[in-house]
């Protein structure tokens, strides 16, 4: 359903951390009409023909690795040598590094705040009400605890369609009021359970776990949608099972299949 005239929808998009090359850098909370780095590998562009009509916008959620889980460099690298020994323990759990970093994360919810406040500027420069402004969410790895802040900034002035969660980086340290959304979806690894992959081929970047209270969310209007049980293990790991590049199960969601989304009234 391509939105009324009355209604102003924007379909927001929040990268995470871009990488090597830019490890000393961290967002300036620009909004930007095109994707500004190729983060997104054209995922964006399959989320775009889903909401026609819809304004896309981008924001860059990229932090350095101190404000992840890994902390450091050194104890990413280790993580990721440890796990390549894994081939068949589900039972190695400490190999990954799951301890939660509320001091970074919330250093991300901030910087996300000042986001929603950009994009409320901009709303307000191109004299947009926002009783008639619609926000569709995607996020991926860091970029989720960015995508909260932009929510709190948000969530008393404008209405809230989708949030799209991919993998999120730190799941576990918050989760807000998922009832202003319409649909509510994790993506991701599947891990600390019996049906879990191995270890060698679980996320590594971000060790996958619930966002809280996704599980409260209605069984029709969200919940967490794992990498299918049976892709192909080469297109799975540490690395893989994270990288947007390897996201091609993602595309393949059909519209029968929990977890598949579209354009909402």
């Amino acid at each position: 359903m391509i939105p009324t005239d009355t209604t102003h929808r924007y379909l927001i998009f929040i990268n995470g951390n871009r990488g090597p090359k830019a490890k000393n850098e961290t967002t300036d909370n620009r909004l930007h009409e095109k994707d500004p780095t190729g983060y997104w590998y054209a995922l964006d562009d399959t989320i775009k023909k889903r909401f026609p009509g819809v304004t896309p916008i981008y924001f860059d959620g990229h932090h350095p690795v101190n404000t992840s889980q890994h902390r450091t460099e050194f104890n990413f690298a280790k993580s990721y040598f440890l796990s390549r020994f894994c081939w068949i323990s589900k039972r190695s759990r400490w190999v990954l590094n799951k301890k939660p970093n509320p001091a970074g994360f919330q250093l991300r919810v901030d910087h996300g705040l000042i986001a929603g406040e950009n994009l409320l500027n901009y709303f307000d420069q191109k004299g947009i009400p926002l009783d008639q402004v619609k926000i569709d969410m995607v996020c991926h790895s860091m970029g989720y605890a960015y995508a909260l802040g932009m929510f709190d900034a948000l969530k008393s002035k404008v209405k809230f369609g989708k949030f799209l969660i991919l993998s999120p980086e730190n799941a576990s340290a918050q989760g807000r009021d998922w009832s202003h959304f319409e649909e509510v979806w994790q993506y991701g690894a599947r891990a600390d359970d019996k049906e879990s992959d191995v270890i060698y081929y679980q996320d590594g970047i971000a060790p996958q776990v619930a966002v809280p209270a996704i599980e409260q969310v209605p069984h029709a209007k969200g919940g967490r949608i794992y990498i299918p049980a049976d892709w192909p293990k080469s297109k799975k790991g540490f690395v893989k099972s994270h990288h947007l590049l390897y996201y091609q199960w993602f595309h393949e969601i059909k519209p029968t299949d929990r977890g598949y989304f579209q354009l909402g009234e």
